[in-house]
């Protein structure tokens, strides 16, 4: 048995002679933690006392006061150099605009206008040539028209030839009376 003696103060030996290495991860882990919960209520309590809220009122003052003199400034370093000021551009931009508009109106009004005008134009056309073709036609029914009447006074002329005349007066004007003037009496 000392044999097995022997093993176990040997054992108890080398685990004494074992260093033990920390996980460091873990230490970190735990100390990051313990930390943020430290600094977070430390906050929280901070945040809600009325010495916070007055530094931020204060703050906020100054950086608005700072914007306004800032602003200030660029105004009266515009006027003595004059460079656009975004006001300026804004305004040439309404401007613009307005001006694009207009023209898209007028744009829309002549394109409006000029098919009114061709849709005039092609019934003027049409008319024309309705017009035309009536004219032509009249001509030649008036041509065939004058044909009948030189056909007819051939003819009248050709019988007149054959029928003895009777001698009629040309133009008989009715003979007046003489009126009697009214006296009155």
């Amino acid at each position: 048995m000392p044999a097995d003696a022997n093993k176990k103060t040997r054992r108890k030996d080398e685990e004494k002679q074992k260093v033990v290495m920390p996980d460091y991860v873990e230490l970190w882990k735990e100390m990051y933690f313990k930390n943020e919960d430290a600094w977070s209520q430390a906050f929280k309590e901070f945040i809600t006392t009325q010495t916070f809220v007055t530094a931020l009122d204060q703050v906020k003052d100054q950086m608005l006061n700072y914007h306004k003199i800032s602003e200030q400034n660029l105004d009266s370093y515009y006027k003595v150099h004059p460079a656009p000021s975004k006001k300026d551009i804004a305004r040439v931009a309404e401007l613009v605009i307005g001006l694009e508009d207009k023209v898209d109106d007028l744009d829309l009004q002549f394109s409006t206008n000029i098919n009114r005008i061709t849709t005039g134009l092609i019934k003027l056309v049409d008319f024309n040539a309705n017009l035309k073709d009536e004219i032509k036609n009249l001509r030649q029914e008036n041509l065939n028209m004058q044909k009948k009447l030189d056909d007819i006074i051939a003819i009248l002329a050709s019988k007149s030839e054959e029928i003895p005349t009777v001698p009629t007066e040309s133009n008989p004007t009715p003979k007046k009376k003489p009126r009697k003037k009214d006296t009155g009496l």
